[in-house]
């Protein structure tokens, strides 16, 4: 089916391994932007609704649609992710001209592409805390960093940067351990955070009229599925769990603050001078 549609004028088809809220918005990007995509996923479902939501265009199993791609992005979940990596780098199969993933952990992902050609790791700084491809959105990735760890081949990072200004991002290189180091703190750290924030005002019974901006953004944040996480905190628990101990010990610092009535250790916390 794919096959034969391709034929019918589009220029460039991009192949989605992963037809959720991140493939699915990639997918209905790229057909805005002419091109013919075509999904794989494990869910049939999920790739009946893509087609019906007008995320891709036809459907193709794994194996196919690497042959059909001239981009293919892998937009599933970390593990799965991996998994098709290495299936892609054993395969004697001829490769599209450009490979990406979206993963949200970057060092094991480019540690399991060694040798695979035509391949850039890269990470959408942009997402949702819903599942699925009911939650994709075409302007998902507008106007948001789109990062990437350099491969050591500028024709192929050129041809990355230039999908990644196709979805409405901006292009950031950074070497994969700096990128885990760095999205322990930005993004895993306050998931982590939002989850116990979250499980205090539920305990509390606070309703939502009593949250504020900040407040509720947490508990947005919250509402992410473990499916996703699980993996992303296995493999970035190095990078996370120091970040995590800092926190907390700033916290209990803040906490023994009000205990004393401490008004300069809660000045320095927003930055405000020792007076005196």
């Amino acid at each position: 089916m794919a096959r034969n549609a391709r034929t019918r004028g589009a220029a460039v088809t991009v192949g989605i391994f992963g037809v959720g809220a991140i493939g699915g918005s990639i997918g209905l990007r790229a057909r805005r932007n002419g091109a013919f995509v075509v999904g794989a996923d494990t869910d049939s479902a999920s790739l009946k609704t893509a087609i019906e939501l007008g995320a891709i265009d036809a459907a193709a199993s794994a194996d196919e649609l690497p042959g059909i791609s001239d981009t293919l992005v892998i937009a599933a979940h970390l593990e799965p992710t991996l998994h098709e990596i290495e299936r892609l780098a054993r395969s004697p199969e001829p490769k599209p001209a450009l490979i990406v993933d979206v993963a949200s952990v970057k060092l094991p992902v480019v540690r399991a592409a060694e040798g695979l050609r035509n391949f850039v790791a890269t990470h959408p700084m942009a997402g949702t805390e819903r599942s699925g491809v009911g939650a994709a959105r075409a302007d998902l990735f507008e106007r948001r960093t789109w990062l990437y760890a350099p491969s050591g081949d500028g024709e192929l990072d050129t041809r990355a940067c230039a999908f990644i200004v196709s979805m409405g991002a901006t292009p950031f290189a950074i070497a994969a351990e700096a990128h885990d180091r760095g999205v322990a703190l930005t993004s895993h750290l306050p998931q982590l955070f939002a989850l116990c924030y979250a499980r205090r005002v539920r305990d509390a019974g606070v309703t939502m009229e009593l949250c504020g901006p900040v407040a509720r953004e947490l508990l947005r944040i919250s509402g992410a599925s473990f499916t996703m996480w699980r993996d992303i905190l296995q493999a970035n628990a190095r990078d996370i769990e120091p970040s995590f101990r800092a926190m907390i010990s700033e916290m209990e610092s803040a906490a023994d603050a009000l205990n004393r009535d401490d008004t300069e250790g809660l000045a320095r916390l927003f930055g405000e001078p020792k007076t005196g």
